[in-house]
């Protein structure tokens, strides 16, 4: 008996959260809540901007736990994206078992077609969740200034991460002269190393440098001019180990397949027949 009533359980909520009503609830109230965090981040980012520093476990036990006037709407905004994530899963799984049910009756090609709005459907899904893990679980370590012939140890590693110096990129002011000789891309040097492990990697503004699931960011970096490089060379970096990456690549990956299969049937079939 217990076990016939858990089974209806799960059919009935599983039916709710596919429930279109259950969708418009969720984006109406998502909008009443970004409208509200709108006034309560006014003026007031310093109080979430350590998110990208501590991550989401040590935020909420500081900052978010201490100004709920100000952070409650950010944790509705939490609780309901997962809901909306739930209902998304919940109606691409129940259109996608009626596309299958029914895969006798359709070529392989238009079934393939058919599938593309479900794919994009789990990416986003994957992506949200990625991106969850990386607020959760994610460690991120003080920012670490380095000069050249210093190094740095990666946590429960042995590695040993050490900046050599810069190759910089300067403006040749073709386009604004004010801007000629700063520094646009400051390409520091850096050498891992432990062990038979040696590796020596270019570290950027948008270049990070990847090592044993760590990822090295430049934060900031000194001399900006082709002036100040009588000053001695300084980066400061921010390490990162981030187990939502894979995630919410994973989710770019087939977005984009789903996306490329869409397209090619509007290229190839709509557009042209």
């Amino acid at each position: 008996m217990s076990v016939l009533t858990t089974s209806r359980l799960g059919r009935t909520l599983w039916r709710k959260l596919g429930s279109v009503r259950l969708t418009v609830s969720l984006c109406l109230a998502l909008a009443i809540d970004l409208a509200g965090g709108y006034f309560c981040l006014k003026d007031r980012a310093p109080l979430f901007a350590p998110l990208n520093e501590v991550g989401l476990a040590v935020w909420t036990r500081t900052y978010g736990r201490h100004d709920l006037f100000h952070t409650a709407w950010f944790f509705a905004l939490l609780g309901l994206l997962a809901v909306l994530a739930l209902n998304t899963f919940v109606c691409t799984t129940n259109r996608l078992a009626i596309l299958l049910g029914k895969r006798s009756q359709t070529s392989a090609g238009r079934l393939l077609f058919r599938l593309a709005p479900h794919l994009m459907h789990y990416a986003l899904i994957l992506i949200l969740t990625g991106y969850l893990a990386s607020y959760l679980f994610a460690r991120v370590l003080d920012t670490r200034v380095l000069v050249p012939g210093t190094s740095l140890t990666l946590p429960e590693t042995s590695l040993q991460v050490a900046f050599h110096g810069f190759d910089p990129v300067y403006d040749r002011g073709e386009r604004l002269p004010a801007f000629k000789d700063r520094v646009v891309d400051p390409r520091a040097r850096l050498a891992v190393t432990g062990g038979d492990y040696k590796v020596e990697a270019i570290l950027s503004i948008n270049q990070p440098v990847w090592v044993a699931g760590y990822g090295i960011f430049l934060k900031d970096f000194t001399p900006r001019t082709r002036g100040g490089m009588n000053r001695r060379p300084r980066i400061d970096v921010t390490i990162r180990r981030d187990p939502g990456v894979r995630l919410y690549l994973a989710g770019i990956g087939l977005f984009t397949l789903g996306l490329g299969i869409y397209w090619t049937e509007w290229t190839f079939f709509k557009i042209r027949g």
